[in-house]
Formats: C-alpha cells, sequence, structure tokens
C-alpha cells in the first residue's frame, strides 16, 4: 500500500474548497474510466483546512492503482457550468448554509488560476503555519442568511432476511462486497446528482445491510427522481462485475495476512462489531469463492429512499 498526500494553497477558502470537489471527481472519474474502484483499489480523501490548505489524501492498495499515482498530481481538469454547479451544489448540502458568488465567470477564471498553480507532495512540504496565510472571501464564498437544511437520502445493499439467517457465516463476505459498491455510489452519485456522502453504515437488523446516507442540497431536493437513482446504482454494479471487480476484491481476501499483506485485510474489530463474527486468513480463504460470490448477489438488492418514498430492485 502506498499513501499520496497533495496539498495547494487558496487565501479563497471556500473557492479552495470547491476546486477540493471538482478535483476529487475528476480523480474518482478518472480511475473508474482505468477500471478501478474505490474501497478496492483506492480511498480517496479531500479536505480544506483553516487558512486555505487544500489537501487530496489518496491511499492507494493495488499495484494498477498505484502505477496510475504519477499521473494525478498532473491530472486535467474540466470547468463547465455544469460541473462548477453540481460542486457548488455538494458543498451546500455538506455545510448547509447558502453560498453566494461574483459571477459564473469570475469563479471559473480563478478556479482555472488555481489549478495552474503546482500540487506539493506532502513528503517536500518542511512547514506551513496557517495562520500567516492572509485570508480572502474570493469570487465563492458562504453566503450571510438563514441555514438551508438538507435532506437525507439513502441508498442501500441489503441482503435477503432467510439467506441472512441461514448462511450467517457469509455476513463478513456480503459486508465487503456492500462495501465495495457503496464505496463507488459514494463518489458517482455526488458527482452525477451534488449530493454529499455523509455517512455509511452496516446494519444488522432484518433486512442486513450497507446503508449509505446522502445529503441533498435544499435547492435541489424537488429534482429527487429515484428512478434514475436507482438506475445510477445498478449501473455501477454491473460495471463492478464486467471489470471484476469482485473477483479481484476475492483473490485480494484469499491473501489476506495481517503480517504480510495488511493493506486490503478487513478490519478484525470492526467486522466483528458489524456482524458479531470474528474472521482470520483460514476463514477468508474459505469463504471467498465464486459458489459464495453468486449465491450472495442473488438474494441482494439496491435500495434508494428519499423521504417516505422508496424504490429497490434486486441485483
Amino acid at each position: 500500500m502506498k499513501r499520496l498526500i497533495l496539498i495547494k494553497q487558496s487565501s479563497a477558502i471556500q473557492l479552495g474548497h470547491l476546486y477540493e470537489h471538482i478535483f476529487c471527481a475528476h480523480i474518482d472519474t478518472f480511475l473508474y474510466e482505468h477500471h478501478l474502484f474505490s474501497h478496492l483499489d483506492y480511498s480517496l480523501t479531500g479536505k480544506t483546512y483553516y487558512g486555505g490548505i487544500v489537501a487530496i489524501d489518496i491511499e492507494l492498495y493495488t499495484d494498477a492503482a498505484i502505477k496510475l499515482s504519477n499521473r494525478l498530481s498532473s491530472l486535467a481538469i474540466e470547468l463547465n457550468e455544469e460541473i462548477i454547479s453540481i460542486a457548488a451544489t455538494q458543498i451546500l448540502a455538506e455545510k448547509e448554509e447558502p453560498v453566494g458568488g461574483t459571477g459564473y465567470d469570475n469563479v471559473k477564471q480563478a478556479l482555472e488560476e488555481l489549478h495552474k498553480q503546482p500540487w506539493q507532495n506532502i513528503d517536500e512540504v518542511e512547514c506551513i503555519d496557517t495562520k500567516s496565510i492572509r485570508k480572502k472571501t474570493g469570487p465563492f464564498y458562504i453566503a450571510e442568511g438563514k441555514p438551508l437544511p438538507a435532506r437525507k437520502l439513502t441508498a442501500s445493499i441489503l441482503l435477503d432476511d432467510k439467506l441472512a439467517a441461514s448462511h450467517r457465516e457469509l455476513l463478513p463476505l456480503f459486508r465487503q462486497f456492500a462495501w465495495l459498491m457503496t464505496s463507488s455510489f459514494q463518489g458517482v452519485l455526488a458527482d452525477t446528482y451534488g449530493y454529499f456522502s455523509h455517512e455509511d453504515v452496516y446494519k444488522d437488523r432484518s433486512p442486513v445491510g450497507v446503508i449509505n446516507t446522502f445529503k441533498v442540497a435544499n435547492d435541489n431536493a424537488s429534482e429527487v427522481d429515484l428512478s434514475d437513482i436507482l438506475a445510477t446504482c445498478l449501473e455501477v454494479v454491473r460495471d463492478l462485475q464486467q471489470y471484476g471487480a469482485f473477483t479481484r476484491y476475492m483473490d485480494e481476501l484469499c491473501k489476506a495476512s495481517y503480517y504480510n499483506h495488511s493493506g486490503l485485510a478487513p478490519n478484525l474489530e470492526k467486522n466483528y462489531e458489524d456482524t458479531f463474527i470474528f474472521i482470520g486468513p483460514k476463514g477468508w480463504r474459505k469463504i471467498a469463492t465464486d459458489e459464495n460470490y453468486r449465491l450472495l448477489l442473488k438474494h441482494m438488492s439496491i435500495e434508494v429512499k428519499f423521504g417516505r418514498d422508496k424504490i429497490s430492485q434486486p441485483l
């Protein structure tokens, strides 16, 4: 496993925050187009710190992801009205406060200038005192006004009750597959609809499942189309199947060793807390089989819920 941390400075903090969302979306798209998937090949976190430090933190788990990592700091980005609007909507959902700007052209120009600023690898950084950075409002900012509470949307991977009860030994494998799917939902739904991934949890009550909660911006709530969102999630699962993500994941689970190959070895304690099953490398090699994979997928479904409305479909 390798860890890449890239940073750059933006004295206009919320402009940097907007750029962070846009750049992370481009990383997700770039890796997805190379058939690399969150949770299996990498994990990505973006954050904008006090003082305007934009940080992109990427953990790279597989050789294929590591080989592409040297291209990320020079990744080209597209800036148009739709891309900027989606990122701004994500921030509106995240902050739950009104946002303002000095016009699309000004925001785009400032983002282009920020993108031209080279990324610094954290290994090359000596020290940055954020108190010494002179801050300015910039062309994109949090505006004064009443809070705009976001609404909650969930995208869940659920397991049939009967199979969950009769094959408890497979719950850890279901949990890993579900995390793989919802991790991809997090990026795709955010970058497509402007949602903000807020929380993801494993639920051991009937029905067993992994639930990803998104914040939907107040201004965006009337545009939620559950059928369209479900279709997007199903397309993500088809991509995971088509490009062998589940098979590759089982191969990684079968190589799990907390001494020699810990990068993708599942967290022992978290798995126990979620499933009440304590499983080691020999256990993963026993359950991570094609037969069990096919069995689980036949009994899994996607459910999308917004307010009182929900829709679901088997995988």
